[in-house]
């Protein structure tokens, strides 16, 4: 498919996926994100999600927050890394590769556990009034507008200063419940509920003004960046409001998180969503055929919906279920089936080093094996560029742009091929031979003269809107 999301999450917290663990030298920071970003090319993925604020602190030079104990837990050791700036150089490696950087945040933890210890100035400390403990763990309180105004400087910091394809939120708003625990946010309940509204709507109305104004602001910023959630995978079971999905789960966003995810995709306060549906087909209780077909029904001509799917489940769950070779690519076809969805996203990386049935040779050999790019263009900004002077340069092709200033608009570029015979028939994804960062292309030609065919070369540029070009001029070669 030529375009379609085809993500991986990579997480920070915890060193999960990467880093592989604190306090690594640079060097093997930046080769342990080669890796990851080679593998995710070679499985033919195109988008990486990687978690650059796991716990309101920052794996980026932040003037707002410090950096992440899981970038650097030893204090001492801060200096090593004051020349480093992890985000950049993930952008920077992505897009030589043809990949998108989503910047993933999580927007109101502040400790994942009781054993987190930040490295310098930590909202913990610098503003307690705004932090709840709940069930051994810290979140900012999303009812106070300061707590939420914070967030917002955060994500505008991150939109303004780095070149991001995405600005992406998990799942984690208001926690996920612990028995006999109660939210502890009753004192701003009381002063900020003007409206009078039940508890339940209050805190959802903190959460959706969050969302509405992180994507106004990041339109406002640069129209271009995607904004979008990964939601929990049911939204409301059918059984309390007839719009839900037929389901029997305990949690669901709108009742437990406090997430409207329904009511963001009708005011569209979001670019796409990736439900979690980290179920199986046929799963009583959370039926996966039946999530991403209910999910579908959300997506629309401005809202993308991606399905996030559990790599982690694979011969680590019951094994009759998980153990079974095709569930993952089962999953992944069906999404591809069902032209309301508009791709994948697996979670996570490190999911892939282990056994999961050979999913990634599947992917690499038959799911993913055309080149593809993100399904979604930002339609209220006008960035163009040109192609000009494709020509074969001795094993090479080579091009140039019409205005060498519209070089900051392409994210990258599209070399397609036919044979002569073929010229005449439109260019399918098939016909795509990869795409490059780069204004060239190697070609190879065949060692035999005997095996020499023609072909006729276009290119297009892929612009950071997601906007492809017009078709360059044809450029024919005997290979």
């Amino acid at each position: 498919m030529h375009r379609e999301m085809r993500g991986v999450w990579v997480a920070t917290v915890g060193n999960i996926d990467w880093p592989s663990s604190p306090n690594l030298p640079v060097e093997v920071l930046k080769k342990e994100a080669d890796k990851i970003i080679a593998d995710s090319k070679s499985w033919g993925l195109n988008a990486i999600f990687l978690q650059i604020r796991p716990s309101s602190d920052a794996i980026y030079k932040s003037s707002i927050e410090s950096l992440s104990p899981f970038i650097c837990s030893d204090t001492s050791l801060l200096e090593n890394y004051a020349d480093f700036d992890a985000l950049s150089y993930w952008i920077e490696q992505c897009h030589k590769n043809g990949i998108e950087l989503h910047a993933w945040l999580n927007p109101f933890r502040v400790s994942p556990s009781v054993e987190y210890q930040p490295t310098g100035t930590h909202i913990m400390t610098t503003h307690p009034e705004w932090v709840i403990s709940y069930g051994g763990k810290q979140f900012l309180d999303p009812g106070i507008p300061e707590a939420r105004n914070y967030v917002l400087s955060v994500v505008n910091d991150v939109v303004t200063r780095y070149d991001v394809d995405g600005i992406h939120f998990d799942d984690y708003f208001y926690p996920y419940p612990v028995a006999n625990e109660t939210i502890s946010d009753f004192s701003s309940f009381e002063r900020y509920n003007t409206g009078r509204m039940s508890v339940a709507d209050w805190r959802r109305s903190n959460v959706s003004t969050v969302i509405s104004d992180v994507y106004s602001s990041i339109k406002s910023i640069k129209p271009w960046v995607m904004f979008g959630v990964s939601p929990f995978g049911v939204w409301r079971n059918k059984s309390v409001d007839p719009r839900g999905s037929k389901t029997r789960a305990g949690i669901t966003n709108y009742d437990v998180l406090y997430a409207d995810v329904y009511d963001w995709a009708r005011r569209g306060i979001v670019d796409y969503l990736v439900p979690q549906i980290y179920w199986e087909a046929g799963n009583p209780a959370a039926d996966f055929d039946e999530l991403a077909n209910w999910w579908s029904g959300v997506a629309s001509d401005h809202l993308k919906v991606f399905v996030g799917h559990a790599v982690f489940k694979v011969n680590s769950s019951p094994a009759k279920v998980w153990g079974k070779v095709n569930e993952i690519e089962d999953q992944i076809l069906k999404v591809r089936k069902n032209n309301k969805l508009s791709g994948s996203v697996f979670f996570s990386y490190r999911q892939f080093l282990r056994n999961i049935n050979g999913l990634q040779d599947r992917m690499k050999n038959v799911l993913y094996t055309s080149p593809s790019f993100v399904d979604f263009e930002a339609t209220d900004t006008i960035i163009n560029a040109e192609i000009k002077n494709l020509k074969r340069d001795d094993d090479c092709l080579r091009w140039t742009l019409k205005n060498e200033a519209d070089t900051a608009n392409v994210r990258y570029y599209v070399v397609y091929r036919q044979s002569k015979t073929r010229e005449a028939e439109l260019l399918t994804a098939k016909d795509v031979m990869g795409i490059t960062s780069d204004m060239y292309w190697d070609i190879h030609p065949a060692l035999s003269r005997r095996d020499r065919e023609k072909y006729v070369y276009r290119v297009s540029a892929v612009l950071k809107t997601r906007r492809e070009t017009p078709l360059s001029e044809r450029c024919s070669v005997k290979e």
